[in-house]
């Protein structure tokens, strides 16, 4: 087998399951009717890589964004303290499954459900329109009791626009790249949004590349960037982190950068026609995952 037909197998290993799929969208619904219930609620919406279509077989983890009434975010005129309102989350859904394994993230309360699902839940309020109108832009926590400003279908119409011009590309390799996040030891961390992002800023994947090629790239660029934050191309949420746990930094870099450079080692091989050897270093690369 070639390294192409391996990185299109791992592609299709990776996709997730329709199986999965439904479990996700039943603990879903069955967490915005517990919030519907007990606040003053306007919507849930689906972000993130499930939303995006960037998820992969194994990580059955979704973000919800719970959008709240204004009123329900503030206290006398004043926007409460972002970790009071997802303590209060924390709370509810606390109340409706108890036993399961609930805790405040950064920027979100986490739901492990006994399915393997993991649910994020991050509560947010409507804050305005974007430059030109065009996406609406909503308040979130920011990990320090307050709140930042994001426009999930603002990002996420940059990044399929993207995808468009790669030839959908940019999602498979933004997959690939979870896939290597998966086989890495504990301790290495990459933000599934900065990968795409990045993936969506620099062009990447963009005009005729293999699979290979791309990957290599962005490792390559990852590398250069110390996997730094990335300023958001289109001036909405501030910095936009590779890695959101400041004490991981610092051993994902190391692994970014072996990896790339096993991964260039590869393509050398590859144009040089040394199958075999273009393997086993892909092999290194993925850990051991390359098929």
């Amino acid at each position: 087998m070639s390294a192409a037909e391996s990185f299109h197998t791992i592609i299709t290993r990776i996709a997730p399951s329709d199986a999965q799929r439904v479990r996700v969208a039943t603990h879903r619904d069955t967490i915005a009717a517990r919030l519907r219930d007990q606040f003053s609620f306007y919507k849930l919406l689906t972000i993130g890589s499930y939303e995006r279509g960037t998820d992969i077989a194994g990580e059955s983890d979704v973000d919800l964004f719970a959008v709240f009434r204004r009123d329900e975010v503030t206290w006398g005129g004043s926007l409460k303290s972002s970790t009071t309102v997802l303590d209060n989350v924390r709370r509810t859904l606390e109340g409706r499954y108890p036993g399961t394994t609930i805790y405040r993230d950064i920027h979100a309360i986490v739901v492990k459900f006994t399915s393997g699902v993991q649910v994020d839940v991050v509560p947010a309020f409507f804050e305005g329109m974007s430059a030109g109108g065009r996406f609406p832009t909503y308040g979130m926590p920011d990990g320090a009791g307050g709140w930042m400003r994001v426009s999930p279908d603002a990002h996420r119409a940059y990044i399929e626009e993207a995808d468009r011009v790669a030839g959908g590309k940019l999602r498979n390799t933004a997959r690939l790249m979870k896939y290597w996040r998966s086989r890495r030891p504990s301790g290495v961390s990459m933000s599934s949004f900065h990968i795409e992002m990045v993936l969506a800023q620099e062009g990447i994947c963009a005009g005729v590349k293999t699979y290979a090629a791309c990957f290599t790239e962005l490792l390559m660029k990852l590398a250069a960037r110390n996997c730094g934050a990335l300023r958001d191309p289109l001036g909405i949420a501030g910095n936009i982190p590779a890695v959101k746990v400041p004490s991981l930094h610092e051993r994902t870099v190391s692994s970014i950068a072996n990896s790339r450079d096993h991964a260039k080692e590869a393509q050398s091989q590859d144009v040089w026609g040394t199958t075999a050897e273009a393997r086993r270093q892909w092999d290194i690369v993925f850990n051991g995952g390359f098929p």
